[in-house]
């Protein structure tokens, strides 16, 4: 009997087996004419984490411009060309513009209206696109309210004082622009940043372990410990927009007084002036829409900057033409975003930079939801679409020997890609790193005005030079002509009221003569051309800077202040160390042997150390930045010293225990980039 039973519930199993295969049979039956897309066969779990995008970029070479693996047991088809990304996730986008799962966030980053760029297409990401296109729109109508002018020049001391920690400063400079527009305020920047780093390390494959081995994220928290650093890193990021939003509330219902200006304009306080508007349930949704708007800018904007300073260190024989176009447009000042349309050269440079370094190579994935037919192949339901940008901007039949870093193609009528008219030409402004259809990145206009100012202040400031290496060879680099540009030249025009930042506590830099009385001296400015020469202050001069200057004066006493603070011997040390620094620097590099500003080729090169994560930077690399023109130098000191003094720069503000480490609920996660 038991024999007899046994062999039923054999009988069963095969039967079910049977039709399963069928039914798999039948579902992968494909329609005459239409065949499967090609690729690797197998799963293929040997794809390096280390600039993993040029495995999938050498496939595409061998396999099409577009193809499928099996990684981990789902499909992923690779999309190496802009035309076929249009075609699928522009012109399909109901079927193509879903997102992938996430396994390592705590909360399903489909649905649980917190991550607003990996959220399926639902009523929460419809009413969060609908705010993010508002104050979006908003805030560049007003200039981003120079926010990005006003944390330019902190940039620039910063970079002055300690350039060797560029990374820090060019990462700070995007926080704390992005900070002032979610919150109004610059003090958030550091959590920011690290909120930042924290959610890249959840969402890039090569990051969390939870993405590697996705059930240790169904353990209890005891018991998996990537389950557990998520949860704390999912509390803290809750607590802290939770916390900049009570504030901004607080701030614009009652201002405090004696504050001495107003609360400054921010996306959460539009957000609370119009969430009934925008049919946001509750308060926490704003925040989070918010703070995702604000992560997203703090990820992926240093990027360029970086990789900028990368060209600018291999491929120096470029850099006259941009020197050429900020010295005649802007002259001693700084150049703003309304300089925009009068510099196509520096916006080639960063289209450029974009284009050959892209910060996410792989692209931002979409889901398919439905099987489809594109170009006689077959895609399944279920597919992650990965538009392979590292793979798009280097399309043959567009860019140009695409491998060379070379800005002049968008300037250039011989090349394919230039465009007219230049005062719009070339922009980032819809390219593809941006996204595609409905998922398109709404933070374009703040991260062209970010990269706009940002790279030109460094370039006004600044040039760029390899690290000298004795005894290496000095090849040939190609003369770059001077460019013949048709260009307005409205380089005088001032800024609208509005941008020069009146209502944000920006204020026009003082005359000389003002200047000459608050310090107690005599101006004296006597313009050096532009004398190329290295600059470098020790790292303790930022800090006693700072203890000099903190806290900032009230508006009551502040010109008794500023006469008896050490102002003056503090510019006086600052112009001393620049004109020791430019004597010891000159000195010891013509003591040196003549060396190539383009290291010599090496079997691994040296442009291609990045960082694993989903979003792709450089390491850290050995660079001199050199200072163009002394009075350029004090300029901005004069600048700082002022603003800093008027409590225009905050400092960071720690928000949880023990120097941010915190405790078991909160604090700052452990994470390598």
């Amino acid at each position: 009997m038991a024999f007899l039973s046994l062999l039923l519930v054999a009988a069963v199993v095969a039967v079910a087996a049977l039709v399963r295969y069928v039914e798999k049979t039948k579902k992968q039956r494909l329609p005459e004419g239409v065949t499967r897309l090609p690729g690797p066969k197998g799963v293929r779990p040997d794809v390096p984490e280390k600039n993993s995008w040029m495995a999938f970029h050498n496939w595409g070479l061998e396999y099409g411009p577009i193809y499928q693996v099996n990684l981990a047991g789902h499909n992923h088809v690779w999309i190496s060309r802009d035309r076929i990304a249009q075609d699928l996730l522009t012109k399909r986008s109901a079927n193509y513009s879903e997102r992938p799962f996430i396994p390592a966030l705590e909360q399903d980053n489909r649905t649980s209206g917190q991550y607003l760029p990996l959220m399926s297409r639902n009523e929460l990401w419809t009413r969060q696109r609908k705010m993010g296109k508002q104050i979006m729109d908003t805030s560049a109508k007003n200039g981003f309210y120079a926010y990005p002018e006003l944390e330019s020049v902190r940039l620039l001391f910063e970079l002055m004082s300690e350039p060797k920690r560029y990374n820090h400063a060019l990462e700070s400079f995007i926080a704390r622009v992005t900070s002032q527009l979610a919150w109004g305020t610059s003090t958030a920047a550091d959590e920011l940043k690290q909120r930042a780093r924290e959610l890249l390390v959840g969402v890039s494959p090569t990051g969390a372990l939870g993405n590697k081995l996705p059930v240790l994220m169904s353990l209890p928290e005891k018991w998996s410990a990537p389950k557990a650093w998520e949860a704390r890193r999912s509390r803290t990021e809750k607590r802290f927009f939770q916390t900049m939003q009570a504030e901004v509330h607080e701030q614009h219902s009652a201002p405090k007084a004696g504050s001495g200006r107003a609360p400054r304009q921010s996306w959460t306080s539009m957000f609370l002036d119009n969430k009934d508007k925008w049919g946001f349930p509750t308060d926490l949704e704003g925040a989070y829409a918010v703070g995702m708007h604000g992560i997203a800018g703090a990820l992926t904007i240093a990027a360029p900057m970086q990789s900028f300073c990368l060209a600018n260190t291999h491929y120096p024989q470029y850099q006259h033409l941009l020197h050429e176009e900020i010295d005649r447009v802007c002259g001693d000042r700084m150049p703003r975003f309304s300089d925009m349309p009068d510099m196509p050269v520096l916006r080639a440079f960063i289209r450029e930079t974009l284009r050959w370094r892209p910060p996410l190579p792989t692209g931002i994935p979409h889901a398919s939801v439905k099987d489809d037919v594109y170009d006689g192949y077959f895609i399944p339901a279920g597919s992650i679409m990965h538009p392979l940008e590292w793979s798009i901007s280097r399309d043959p039949e567009v860019f140009t020997n695409p491998d060379a870093w070379n800005p002049t193609q968008w300037l250039k009528p011989e090349f394919p890609t230039y465009q007219e008219p230049l005062t719009r030409f070339p922009t980032i402004t819809s390219y593809s790193q941006f996204g595609y259809g409905r998922r398109i990145c709404q933070g374009m206009g703040v991260t062209e005005a970010d990269l706009f100012v940002g790279i030109g202040c460094m370039a006004w400031m600044f040039s760029w030079h390899a690290v000298p290496e004795i005894g290496a060879a000095t090849p040939e680099l190609a003369q770059v002509e001077p460019l013949d540009l048709q260009r307005r030249d409205e380089s005088k025009v001032l800024l609208p009221d509005h941008v020069r930042g009146r209502t944000t506590g920006l204020q026009t830099p003082p005359a000389e003569s003002e200047i000459s009385m608050q310090l107690g001296e005599t101006t004296s400015r006597s313009r050096q051309g532009s004398s190329d020469s290295a600059f470098c202050m020790p790292r303790t001069s930022t800090k006693a800077v700072e203890s000099i200057l903190t806290p900032p004066p009230s508006p009551q006493v502040k010109a008794q202040t500023i006469a008896e603070t050490p102002t003056m011997s503090l510019l006086s040390e600052i112009r001393s160390r620049v004109a020791s620094a430019f004597t010891t620097a000159t000195s010891s590099r013509a003591q040196q042997p003549k060396v190539s500003a383009r290291a010599a080729p090496s079997a691994e090169d040296p442009t291609m150390d990045f960082t694993t994560l989903l979003i792709a930077k450089p390491n850290h690399f050995k660079f001199e930045l050199r200072i163009r023109d002394q009075s350029k130098a004090d300029d901005v000191s004069r600048q700082w010293m002022d603003l800093k003094m008027q409590g225009e720069f905050e400092d960071s503000r720690v928000f949880w225990k023990d120097g941010n480490r915190g405790d078991r609920e909160f604090g700052w996660g452990e994470v390598k980039i």
